[in-house]
């Protein structure tokens, strides 16, 4: 029954940590800023092409919409996501857009009910 149990509660969070980047792949696939923004904290540690900065919220979307203006995406591919042992969900993808490639990374970490990009990394290839 223990280990019943243990695997549904495994599931249940394995379900909610795929919906959490099923999200942030749809939003990096289509460049979608609005898609991201409720999945951003309220203050995001943000790193775009070596520029690195701490920013709200609004100024995040900001930047990530001046981003995707200018290379737009093509296609998306996760290429490794896990947990860490502090919970904090994490993912490392690939975005293809019209002129290059860039590895993405995100930090969710749990405020609240729910899991909020915390830091993310967006580096040419």
């Amino acid at each position: 029954m223990i280990k019943y149990l243990l695997s549904l509660c495994l599931l249940c969070s394995m379900q909610v940590f795929s919906q959490d980047f099923d999200a942030v792949k749809k939003a990096f696939e289509t460049g979608n800023v609005s898609e991201l923004r409720p999945l951003l904290a309220s203050t995001v540690e943000l790193s775009i092409e070596g520029k690195e900065m701490e920013v709200g919220r609004s100024d995040a979307e900001l930047r990530l919409r001046t981003f995707f203006d200018a290379h737009p995406p093509r296609s998306f591919s996760v290429l490794h996501s896990g947990v860490s042992k502090a919970d904090v969900q994490y993912m490392i993808g690939s975005l293809v857009s019209s002129d290059g490639t860039f590895r993405v990374s995100a930090y969710l970490q749990k405020s609240a009910a729910e899991y909020r990009i915390q830091s993310l990394e967006i580096e040419a290839n």
